[in-house]
């Protein structure tokens, strides 16, 4: 039984009795709850866990945008210094031609997989039989 001293000297029991049980079982639930919020709170191991994640994914982004700017200066470097880089893309991008030059376009090619199942188009017909025809 715990005992509270007064100012006067004179013992008075407490009303509150802990037995050594209780405080056994106090102190398995404040580890117990302190653990759980250790793993799931708000600061835990699991929100630690997503934000490693989340900078794996900032870091692959960082690595391939660096690649991209590394890129780019490149091509300002060569159209700042290379002549011909600068035609040629002036040629493709802009068009132009030089006097004299005529431009033959072309319809892009078709992708493989439309090329298989094009066969019974008439139009891939009429194509693979004029590509099929010796030239004169």
């Amino acid at each position: 039984m715990l005992y509270y001293y007064c100012y006067g000297g004179i013992p008075m029991k407490l009303l509150v009795h802990f037995s050594s049980r209780w405080l056994l079982y106090f102190l398995a639930c404040s580890i117990v709850l302190l653990s759980l919020y250790t793993i799931i709170g708000e600061r835990g191991a699991i929100h630690l866990w997503r934000l490693r994640g989340e900078k794996a994914k900032l870091d692959e982004q960082n690595y391939r945008l660096s690649k991209e700017t590394e890129a780019l200066r490149q091509r300002i470097t060569r159209l700042r210094y290379d002549d011909s880089y600068l035609e040629k893309i002036a040629r493709e991008e802009l068009n132009l031609v030089r006097p004299g030059e005529i431009i033959y376009r072309f319809p892009p090619s078709e992708p493989r997989s439309q090329r298989s199942s094009g066969l019974s188009d008439p139009l891939s017909e009429s194509r693979l039989s004029g590509a099929q025809e010796p030239q004169r």
